[in-house]
């Protein structure tokens, strides 16, 4: 069940460290599973272009040129990963704030009018 990060200050502080702690182990599971992804097609690539250069369908300068933008197309795959896996974790300090034992002004209220009773 995913739970909006708003909604996270409606449970007790506990509770919530569990849920934060849930949600950010399995960004970290889809992240790491992305990543190999992304390793696996890299080397992939690289192989093809080599099968490539072997057989001499390519020439060296354009093996080289290739080889580069295979590099940087999954650097920059790598970096948007990162970005939305960060995106998607939740800072526990964020809401770390407990109001479990704050009295509200509504709380001293009310307990002046028992007191009066």
């Amino acid at each position: 069940m995913e739970i909006p990060t708003v909604m996270y200050n409606v449970f007790p502080s506990k509770k919530r460290e569990q849920l934060i702690t849930k949600r950010n182990v399995r960004v970290i599971k889809e992240f790491l599973r992305k990543r190999e992804q992304i390793i696996s097609s890299k080397e992939n690539d690289i192989a093809h272009l080599d099968k490539l250069r072997k057989n001499k369908a390519i020439t060296k300068s354009t093996y080289h040129r290739l080889k580069q933008v295979v590099m940087l197309t999954h650097d920059q795959k790598r970096i948007d990963l990162i970005k939305k896996s960060v995106k998607k974790s939740v800072r526990i300090d964020k809401y770390s704030v407990s109001y479990d034992n704050q009295e509200s002004e509504d709380d001293n209220a009310l307990a002046s009018i028992v007191e009066s009773n």
